[in-house]
């Protein structure tokens, strides 16, 4: 079985994110968050779509979260960034 490549949720960053925690490049990856992976029950999350909850440090040092769904195909949507303070 050939799986398919993953989309980064990363290169779907808003710009105003960008601004207020700087370049997804330089974050680092701390892990996901308990509870991450779980079935989407959103009515228009097709089946299969997970939500996803993942720990960063910013380029600054603050910890945030990357919040995204994750398709079955690989692709992700509805990307967000949220402050952990």
């Amino acid at each position: 079985m050939t799986q398919l490549p993953l989309e980064d949720p990363l290169d779907y960053i808003d710009f105003v994110d960008i601004t207020q925690h700087g370049d997804p490049g330089r974050w680092k990856f701390r892990g996901e968050k308990a509870g991450s992976g779980v079935p989407a029950t959103s009515s228009g999350a097709p089946p299969g779509t997970r939500k996803i909850y993942e720990t960063y440090e910013d380029q600054w040092g603050d910890e945030i979260e990357v919040h995204y769904f994750r398709h079955t195909d690989g692709t992700v949507s509805d990307v967000k960034v949220k402050s952990r303070s």
